[in-house]
């Protein structure tokens, strides 16, 4: 796939530019958050025999603008701060940032204006299902919708180590927890324990992520975990995430159609002997395709309960 380019990008017609403003939202990497949000459905769903299915529609919706205006926002700060900029390493599309802002396609001004815009309009939804669902919802989003930002605004949590965590609660363990409870009204022990599983696969995503962009990151005062470790030593990490993830998947008191997921076991040793050979491709993509088979084979687990 190649970079944006203001040929590709012109935005001389009202199509070009809505497909520009779209693209830069990174939507093929949406499926870190919905791929959660569709596992949990599927948990309460295969559990209680129903789902709302408007509701359903509603978060879906909810956390792919949320997740779109982290990814601009991201774009954003990491062009304020130098760290895409210096990043002559990067693995596009999958690090160095979306490359809007760089090559010239968008403004910084633009894309701080897409991301604002997006962030608000989750953030309306997201009232708009505090008032069907209740105020507990308004505490599970407005936390999401600070790390979301706060991960690469200042005091960027992600130039402070803390960015794998971040990503963890953002797209594992609030989302999960937030759709089981809009559903149900309940905060389950199963959806934490869901949310922790998946929450270690996204993790794993940033990790990889990171670690082509270690000298741009250090280059810029972004001191992820990976570049504290240096490239050696953060190659080992993506297997720990791995095995955090499978070790959950056998401990928590889930149905057991959810030990269906230790099938992404597959994808996830052949990742980690790609990263710790030095090759970092195909390990990333290969890392991307372990989490969506987690969440797509919990997916299947959850829903093969219904009628049983």
């Amino acid at each position: 796939m190649s970079e944006p380019t203001t040929q590709i990008f012109h935005g001389r017609t009202t199509g070009n530019r809505i497909a520009t403003y779209f693209a830069a939202t990174r939507p093929a990497f949406l499926t870190a958050s919905l791929f959660p949000v569709l596992a949990a459905l599927a948990m309460v769903w295969g559990e209680n025999g129903e789902l709302d299915f408007f509701l359903a529609f509603l978060t879906l919706l909810n956390i792919a603008l949320i997740h779109s205006a982290a990814n601009v926002l991201n774009d954003y700060f990491d062009a304020r701060n130098g760290s895409d900029e210096n990043n002559t390493q990067r693995v596009f599309p999958f690090t160095g940032g979306s490359r809007f802002i760089q090559n010239g396609v968008l403004t910084l001004n633009q894309v701080f204006r897409l991301g604002v815009g997006l962030m608000v309009a989750g953030i309306i939804l997201g009232l708009v299902m505090v008032v069907l669902q209740g105020p507990l919802i308004l505490g599970i989003g407005l936390l999401g919708v600070m790390m979301a930002v706060f991960y690469s605004a200042p005091p960027c949590l992600a130039c402070k180590g803390l960015g794998d965590i971040v990503i963890a609660t953002c797209f594992g363990i609030l989302p999960v927890i937030g759709t089981v409870y809009i559903q149900s009204g309940e905060i389950l022990p199963t959806a934490l324990w869901l949310g922790l599983i998946i929450g270690c696969y996204v993790a794993a995503i940033l990790w990889i992520n990171s670690i082509p962009d270690i000298e741009a990151d250090r280059m810029s005062g972004k001191l992820t975990l990976p570049v504290r470790l240096g490239e050696k030593l953060a190659a080992y990490g993506l297997p720990l995430w791995f095995i955090a993830g499978t070790v959950l998947i056998v401990l928590a008191p889930l149905p057991a159609g959810s030990y269906l997921a230790l099938l992404a076991i597959v994808p996830a040793a052949i990742a980690s002997k790609a990263l710790l050979d030095g090759k970092v491709m195909p390990a990333i993509p290969l890392t991307l395709a372990t989490h969506a088979s987690v969440c797509i084979l919990l997916t299947v687990g959850f829903l093969a309960m219904l009628g049983s």
